[in-house]
């Protein structure tokens, strides 16, 4: 079953008279910050108005959970197995993301008439004080047919249906923030079918959307002063408000009890940004999802960074590349620890280069891996999740020890030319570019470290935080 996967192409609305009237699309106004909202289904019946699922909006942050939908009762109309949206918005140290995502599966029209297999719509915005940009390639359909027969759907198509009505597929727009100022409002509409003759008892001039995904963000100058002292020893910040012990023995979390602790309070990178570069080569995208609830995890221990499959990956600083490998929550994933003893973890690789090696010791920009959804990121859309533990908070384990990296990564560098492991040149600078979606021709196929235990658990993190000294290796 063939699933359409989408490059970042502009076009102008077509015939957007329930969205643009009745939708709730992402405001245009002209205020600084994020905006984002998702709706699997709305149908509009001339003299009953508005109907369908429920729309996911943020701020704040909002994750609709999977149901079925069905028109009328009996399905006749509109029959879905599963709905789900989701929108998400950050604007943080003048930095401003929008994300916007709407999914259905099992969709069924007019009895059967028209069925959609799978269905995603995808929308994200972002804006920085040097560039706005806006994307929709998570965007994905399949098994589409009409009267029993396949239908192939286009970028900004026309699905004749009969001498009743049509569907336009694949509608995406896109316009820039206020005049001056880096902002982007990204739009994508998987399906919007016109009921030109009354049929399947709908009347003449309904209207039925299907997957939709609106993205908001614009800059705004950030005047503050974020302070992230230098690497080195740094004073005991374990002490927080309520009950929680300064014991690191009691505070290594996982290590120690197998159990979850608390989000750590009121810390912060205590890593330079010296020496260091941002960890995805090209276009990327990420807003502050630390903290969020996780089922596994217990909460988001760092940021999902969003860009196109097979986008080279970059050591973040010169340092030591250690627990290479795989596990079911992670994926294939590996650990680097920077010269200060600072400890960032790359999770959902869809592939290692070859500088991925135990013990290597590796330069700044150094490409270590390729973007993918591996693990248990394998239904979401491609990303890597990044994570960052400042040496000073290494004794504290893994719940102790991972900060927010969200505003240290917002100020790093981002390299435009970077040396790439022989033989990966060529097709990682094009995907860089957006020019091409072809990925790494090599996987991780067995590994005998930490990466055979199937989760995250107190042996896997003792030996993560306690690894033993690698052999000497030479830059």
């Amino acid at each position: 079953m063939a699933v359409l996967r989408r490059r970042l192409i502009w076009i102008l609305p077509i015939g957007l008279l329930l969205v643009a009237g009745t939708a709730g699309a992402v405001s245009s106004a002209s205020e600084a910050g994020a905006e984002a909202s998702a709706y699997a289904i709305k149908l509009l019946v001339p003299g009953q108005g508005i109907l369908g699922t429920t729309q996911a909006s943020a701020p704040p942050n909002q994750t609709l959970p999977s149901a079925p939908y069905s028109y009328p009762a009996d399905g006749t109309v509109i029959r879905v197995s599963s709905t789900s949206a989701s929108a998400s918005a950050t604007s943080k140290g003048g930095s401003a993301t929008g994300e916007a995502t709407s999914e259905l599966d099992g969709v069924q029209l007019f009895g059967g008439e028209i069925s959609i297999g799978h269905l995603v719509a995808s929308a994200i915005a972002a804006a920085t004080p040097d560039q706005a940009s806006g994307i929709t390639n998570q965007t994905a359909v399949s098994g589409i047919t009409y009267l029993g027969q396949p239908v192939a759907v286009s970028t900004g198509g026309r699905i004749q249906l009969g001498d009743w009505g049509y569907i336009q597929t694949l509608v995406e727009t896109s316009s820039g923030g206020d005049p001056g100022t880096e902002g982007r409002h990204q739009s994508m509409q998987v399906f919007d079918l016109h009921v030109a003759v009354a049929h399947g008892g709908l009347p003449a001039n309904s209207e039925i959307v299907i997957g939709r995904a609106d993205a908001y963000a614009q800059y705004e100058k950030d005047t503050s002063t974020v302070t992230i002292p230098k690497p080195g020893p740094q004073p005991d910040n374990s002490k927080t408000t309520g009950t929680t012990s300064t014991n690191p023995e009691k505070n290594a979390g996982s290590q120690n009890s197998g159990k979850v602790q608390k989000i750590p309070s009121g810390l912060q990178p205590k890593i330079t940004r010296k020496g260091h570069v941002f960890p995805v080569y090209g276009q990327a995208w990420f807003s502050d999802s630390y903290g969020s609830p996780r089922a596994d995890t217990g909460w988001h221990h760092g940021i999902d960074i969003f860009a196109p499959m097979g986008t080279p990956l970059l050591a973040v600083a010169d340092g030591t590349v250690f627990s290479v490998g795989w596990n079911n929550l992670g994926g294939n994933r590996l650990w680097l620890r920077d010269k200060a003893g600072n400890e960032f973890y790359y999770a959902h690789l869809s592939a290692f280069s070859p500088l991925a090696l135990n013990g290597l010791k590796v330069k700044a920009g150094a490409v270590l891996g390729f973007i993918g959804n591996s693990g248990d990121a394998i239904t979401t859309p491609t990303h890597l999740h990044f994570e960052a533990h400042p040496a000073a908070l290494l004794p504290f384990g893994y719940d102790g020890s991972a900060v927010d990296p969200y505003e240290w990564l917002v100020g790093l560098q981002h390299l435009q030319e970077v040396d790439f492991p022989e033989g990966t040149g060529a097709w990682a600078k094009q995907i860089a570019a957006g020019v091409s979606t072809q990925q790494p021709g090599a996987v991780l196929l067995h590994s005998t470290d930490i990466s055979a235990l199937p989760r995250i658990n107190s042996r896997s993190l003792a030996t993560v935080f306690n690894p033993p000294k690698p052999a000497k290796q030479h830059d």
